[in-house]
């Protein structure tokens, strides 16, 4: 199969393993010309300069929306691929921000052999909102707050992972037991609606959050329950919100945060696996060549 993968860099989305596991060609968005007969689109950067292709003669194209940038841009995004009949897949997070039909993804991930022992003698928890200015965006305030209280009733040793380097970030989520994602759902200290309009962005299971699943390390945030039936089962990540947020990481410290990452690990394992991912990514392609 004559199959090409479109996307803003090499990382994006493990474009770079999917290139190999398929046997495809890499273009990058400043490409004036395409010359394959299948065609995948990753993320709104790249579906946009597909829009300004001069030829556009594929049998076959399909878009993979992945990540929060695509809700500034919804609107386009939707009339785009509605008006163009292009099939979608997305991170199941962006459920509210679509209006056309889609099929669940999630990104396959690989990372570097590591293992670090855990601690036993106290709870290693970490989060990671990156730069600086996400930190609001993911409830950082919030989750050290609630923290904090939690740290006078259990040994807890805590990591705001920001202005680290992936690698380190890799290291500290392999040792600790916990990984927070976000705290965005229902918190009144956020303001929601950031991405467009009334829509309220309710949270994600992102890279981090898979990353933190891979390691064994039980993952938490906030979100909906995302749907991904029939195509595969719902990852069994710790779902909470602002209000219950403090319940659920006391009840996980107690009794169960370690059965939990067991049943992470072995799903994402499954379901974010090299093989899975590319099947379910070009299955579309499948039925239409």
């Amino acid at each position: 199969m004559n199959l090409g993968i479109l996307v803003p860099h090499g990382k994006y989305f493990a474009a770079e393993h999917l290139c190999r596991a398929l046997s495809a060609t890499m273009y990058g968005v400043s490409a004036n010309e395409i010359t394959v007969d299948h065609l995948i689109i990753i993320g709104m950067r790249a579906l946009k300069a597909y829009s300004k292709l001069k030829n556009k003669n594929f049998k076959s194209v399909a878009v993979i929306f992945s990540d929060t940038n695509f809700c500034k841009y919804h609107k386009w995004c939707n009339d785009y691929v509605e008006e163009n009949n292009i099939p979608v897949y997305a991170m199941p997070d962006l459920h509210d921000y679509l209006r056309v039909p889609y099929i669940p993804a999630y990104q396959t991930i690989t990372l570097p052999k590591i293992y670090i022992e855990k601690p036993t003698d106290r709870i290693s928890i970490c989060h990671s909102p990156g730069k600086k200015a996400f930190m609001n965006i993911k409830g950082t305030n919030q989750i050290n707050f609630i923290i904090k209280k939690l740290q006078k009733k259990y040994p807890i040793e805590y990591k705001v992972l920001k202005r680290h380097t992936w690698e380190d970030c890799i290291k500290e989520k392999s040792r600790s037991h916990i990984f927070i994602d976000q705290l965005t759902k229902e918190n009144p200290y956020i303001d929601q609606t950031r991405f467009g309009g009334k829509i309220v962005y309710k949270g994600g299971l992102g890279k981090s959050g898979i990353e933190a699943m891979v390691l064994g390390c039980c993952t938490v945030t906030t979100m909906d329950d995302p749907i991904t039936e029939p195509h595969f089962p719902p990852p069994p990540v710790i779902l909470t919100n602002y209000f219950d947020f403090e319940y659920q990481i006391d009840k996980l410290i107690n009794d169960g945060f370690r059965s939990y990452a067991e049943q992470q690990k072995a799903w994402v394992d499954k379901y974010c696996s090299p093989d899975f991912v590319s099947q379910h990514l070009t299955g579309h392609i499948n039925e239409t060549v």
